[in-house]
């Protein structure tokens, strides 16, 4: 049952979560991708809303480790490339997933904005941040973030393709009830990019492209 499948990933991770809140890549060694926990914690919160039975502790532990790594400037990701934009995308999206709680500090959003968006290097951390910002009440920085997020040129930094970003950001504003015409419009070109993939030679979407048109899916289906 959905139920069972839902308690067995919850007590997966809670199985991988390490002392320090974050958890481990693998689930059996020490190694610790950061940028992995907000991602841990919206599967949580969507959860949660979903009605089922969340493992609180495992939560709470996850969202101080956001808090705590938010407020003392982020994560170093010493020895990556272009660690800069990975701090950023990190410090946005730990923003984004504790404002949902209404526990992102405003003050915080506000310097990440106006010191640190230069360090973008796709459009996802800054809707990311343009959310948590208007979410927590700075509604004029949150909309220029979105907007800025969405007009953004280029794509590198991470592992995220595109479509999976595309699709994301149009979900994520409408989740939050900040969607737009012109931010709809992306759908456009996903439409394309799948309808050339399935041209292709063999059709092949990510775990994260699949995830992330199913979560914009459903809020477009919510929007009709």
């Amino acid at each position: 049952t959905r139920k069972a499948r839902m308690d067995g990933a919850f007590g997966r991770l809670a199985s991988m979560q390490m002392s320090n809140g974050h958890f481990s890549m693998w689930g059996n060694d020490n190694y610790v991708n950061p940028a992995l926990t907000p991602y841990i914690v919206e599967f949580l919160l969507d959860a949660r809303e979903g009605g089922f039975a969340v493992p609180d502790a495992v939560l709470q532990k996850a969202l101080q480790r956001l808090s705590e790594d938010l407020l003392a400037g982020g994560h170093e990701f010493y020895g990556r490339d272009q660690r800069e934009y990975l701090k950023f995308a990190y410090q946005a999206h730990a923003g984004y997933a504790l404002a949902r709680v209404n526990r992102a500090p405003l003050g915080t959003l506000r310097a990440l904005y106006d010191n640190d968006r230069k360090r973008a290097l796709k459009g996802l951390p800054l809707v990311h941040l343009g959310l948590a910002l208007a979410m927590q009440g700075d509604k004029v920085r949150g909309g220029k973030s979105i907007a800025e997020g969405f007009a953004f040129q280029g794509d590198r930094g991470d592992y995220g393709s595109p479509l999976r970003d595309a699709a994301l950001m149009i979900a994520l504003t409408h989740e939050r009830g900040y969607d737009k015409p012109a931010f709809d419009a992306k759908v456009i070109d996903l439409g394309r990019e799948l309808d050339a993939r399935r041209n292709a030679p063999w059709f092949y979407l990510s775990t994260q492209e699949q995830i992330a048109l199913a979560r914009l899916g459903k809020a477009l289906l919510a929007a009709a």
